[in-house]
């Protein structure tokens, strides 16, 4: 019995472990491990004798074999099932989708039928909904008129009131509440007297009437405790001004009134008590800066901290602001309005220096004075006090000693504003046109000064080296004065004096040589350095860090309009006359060169109207030469001898040194060699050009020994240009296009040719 039971249960642990082989998850290896530990601990055995373990497996591998043909024959049975269930499945789902369709068909038949049905019989009941709607709007519109003309009453009443109180001890009457209900009544009113015009006339006329006696009294006290700086009732009251449109006059007559003193101090100092008394600009500047700009930067620096107590109330930044409307203001309305009133405090100061100064500054003689001045009213700064100021110790007194602490980003910020508008008010005063012309007429005159003591028909060192210096340090003055506007009209006067300078050095046809030489070692080298020097002077100026790190952007802008409009111009209008002062002197020396050909293009050997002439005249024709009697004609040997001798008239031009200005020496030194060149080529291209060139040979085919003078002349032209050809090689090694190309030509005629040989023709190009 007790062995039954034993298997029964074993039989039981090895059916749950089967079960056990359905998870997905299951370790195959740990459950074979399991169940065999489970039979062998079933039936008593152990591990120790293999024989135990082999009967162990193999009663398992039966057991799992039996439960597989188990598994195997339920599958099959459960497949044969469904195979026979599926297609009366898959007609039952058909015979339902058909049912689904037509009933789908059904309802919207239904619901075409029924539908105009249902709105036909819903529109009046719609419509009476409508008017039911119209109705209740009517009588919400009718209810809120009454109670609006409730409230005009009871508004009323208390209006009276509080205007026979305020008639009896004003100090007692709540101001806030005479100016609730009056704001109230008129709202009311206004609403009211849409629907009917005539409606609350008499009310309408009462508060006309206490709202002058509210506002002048409000106003009153405003003031007063605006001067006493109490700043809680002052924003009190400030917010009843602005539900009646007046808080932004009252603090307006605050600015003025605070400041006065102020105002009066400039007036005292720059104008003076006594009739007719006149300060110079050079102690205007003096005292605006050390005493007026100091105590005007404070008193306006008092002032704001003040107006920001009433923007920051007590417990904290933003924590409540100036009222903009009727409700509380946003805080960037409110920094507006404090941005508002303390243009209005700058402007009562800026219109007093203005005032003051006028007069001051149109005495000025000096533009240093003018700049003294200006410099002296840009020492305004609010930033660097911040901070520093404590309520109430300032110009206007007063018993608060809250300081506005110097982390506070909103002082800052208005600093910043406050400082930027003050600057453009007081700097602009100096921006008006009569002033800025005059301070550009002043730079102007200083140079025009030197330039009218100066030759006419020359340009001395140090004339010269003295307008530089001035253009330089007129340039150092006007970066400081507006020279967006002051430097065109100074370079405009600038250019035009220096173009003139200049101009005093070009030649004229009646220069004497000398002259010349000394015009063109002036331009060449000391007025050239001295523009250069200058040019580089006033960019380093304007390049240098101090002067880069206050103005950036306009001391480049500076830069470049000088480079631009007055260095450049004056350095293309010096380098015109050099080269024409370089073209003059050469003239010297080659028109005489070139003069010693003149007649050799009219000579007789040339034939053509000169032997008519001759011939009607009766003079005897020339005689006829063979080619072994041509020889260099009188002319081009003439001219050959001069060329040979440009040399020495270039050495002529050193002179003795007796008289002659500095620097000629060195400017021969340097352009002889090339001047050389230049001036053989230059006379010999005037020779080809305006004598040999105007040379016609022609000779009537019907004349005697046409031919052979033909010939001769051609051979006698040939000649004199091998002359000179040998000539030039002696003086130049390099060739002469124009000479070569003239022989070649001339060799390339043929003779004779029947008609008249035009030289200038055959150059061209022609036959």
């Amino acid at each position: 019995m007790h062995t039954s039971m034993e298997a029964a249960n074993a039989a039981e642990v090895a059916e749950l472990r089967l079960d056990q082989l359905a998870s997905e998850h299951v370790d195959i290896k740990r459950w074979i491990n399991t169940t065999l530990q489970g039979l062998l601990c079933a039936e008593g055995k152990t591990a120790e004798s293999e024989a135990d373990v082999e009967a162990c497996v193999t009663k398992l591998f039966n057991r799992l074999q039996s439960h597989l043909q188990e598994v195997s024959g339920s599958v099959e049975d459960t497949i044969a099932q469904a195979l026979v269930r599926l297609p009366r499945t898959g007609l039952e789902v058909g015979r339902m989708a058909t049912e689904a369709q037509q009933l789908q068909s059904q309802m919207q038949s239904i619901q075409e039928v029924a539908q105009s049905a249902v709105e036909a019989a819903a529109k009046p009941y719609f419509s009476q909904l409508n008017a039911f709607k119209k109705t209740q709007e009517k009588l919400t519109r009718c209810s809120d008129t009454l109670r609006k003309a409730s409230q005009v009453e009871s508004s009323m009443k208390q209006l009276d009131d509080l205007m026979q109180q305020l008639r009896i001890s004003p100090s007692e009457v709540d101001m806030d509440a005479v100016a609730g209900a009056i704001g109230e009544v008129r709202r009311n009113l206004a609403e009211l007297r849409k629907l009917e015009v005539t409606f609350g006339e008499k009310q309408l006329e009462a508060v006309e009437r206490y709202e002058p006696i509210v506002q002048h009294a409000v106003e009153v006290e405003c003031m007063d405790v605006l001067r006493r700086r109490e700043v809680d009732r002052a924003v009190q009251l400030l917010k009843i001004l602005e539900t009646i449109g007046r808080a932004e006059a009252v603090l307006q007559q605050y600015s003025v009134e605070s400041m006065a003193n102020e105002k009066e101090r400039v007036e005292r100092m720059l104008i003076g008590s006594t009739s007719g008394a006149t300060i110079s600009p050079a102690r205007a500047a003096e005292l605006l800066k050390s005493q007026l700009m100091p105590s005007i930067g404070y008193a306006i620096s008092d002032q704001l901290d003040y107006l920001l107590r009433m923007v920051q109330l007590e417990g904290g930044a933003n924590a409540d602001t100036l009222p903009m409307e009727k409700n509380a203001a946003k805080p960037h309305d409110a920094e507006a309005l404090t941005v508002k009133l303390m243009r209005f405090i700058v402007d009562e100061v800026t219109g007093s220096i203005a005032y003051a100064l006028g007069p001051i500054l149109e005495r000025v003689e000096r533009n240093e004075e003018l700049i003294a001045c200006y410099d002296a009213v840009r020492q305004l700064k609010l930033e660097e006090d911040i901070g520093t100021h404590v309520l109430g110790v300032g110009p206007m007194g007063g018993g608060h000693n809250n300081a506005v602490g110097s982390s506070d980003p909103l002082r800052e910020k208005l600093a910043r504003q406050v400082t930027t508008y003050a600057f453009s008010e007081m700097v602009g005063r100096f921006g008006k046109a009569s002033l800025l012309e005059a301070f550009a007429q002043r730079e102007a005159s200083l140079v025009a000064d030197i330039i009218v003591g100066a030759p006419k028909h020359t340009l001395r060192r140090e004339q010269f080296q003295a307008v530089m210096d001035v253009v330089i340090d007129a340039v150092k003055r006007i970066v400081r004065f507006f020279p967006e506007k002051t430097l065109p009209m100074c370079i405009g006067k600038w250019r035009e004096a220096l173009l003139e300078m200049i101009s005093r050095l070009r030649p004229t046809p009646k220069t004497p040589q000398g002259i010349l030489l000394g015009n063109l070692s002036s331009a060449r080298s000391v007025v050239w350095q001295l523009l250069q020097n200058a040019a580089k002077a006033t960019s380093e100026y304007l390049n240098s860090p101090e002067l880069q790190r206050l103005y950036p952007s306009l001391a480049d802008a500076v830069n470049d309009q000088l480079r631009t409009q007055l260095w450049a111009p004056l350095t293309e209008a010096l380098d015109d006359c050099t080269a024409e002062c370089q073209r003059a002197a050469k003239r010297t020396i080659i028109e005489p060169v070139v003069a010693k050909a003149n007649g050799y293009d009219s000579q007789p050997s040339w034939g053509s109207k000169q032997n008519e002439e001759d011939a009607a005249s009766g003079m005897s024709p020339p005689a006829s030469y063979t080619p072994a009697q041509i020889a260099p004609s009188e002319l081009v040997r003439a001219l050959g001898e001069a060329i040979v001798e440009i040399p020495l008239a270039l050495e002529a031009l050193r002179g003795d040194g007796d008289g002659r200005p500095n620097g000629i020496e060195d400017l021969l030194e340097e352009v002889a060699g090339n001047w050389l060149e230049d001036i053989v080529r230059t006379a010999v291209a005037d020779f080809i050009e305006n004598k040999v060139g105007n040379i016609t040979i022609c000779f009537p085919s019907g004349a005697p020994d046409a031919a052979k003078k033909e010939a001769a002349a051609v051979e006698q032209l040939t000649t004199d240009l091998n002359y000179l050809k040998s000539i030039l090689s002696a003086v130049s090694g390099d060739p002469f296009e124009e000479l070569e190309r003239t022989l070649a030509k001339l060799k390339a005629v043929a003779l004779p040719s029947g008609k008249p040989i035009t030289i200038r023709h055959l150059l061209s190009g022609g036959g």
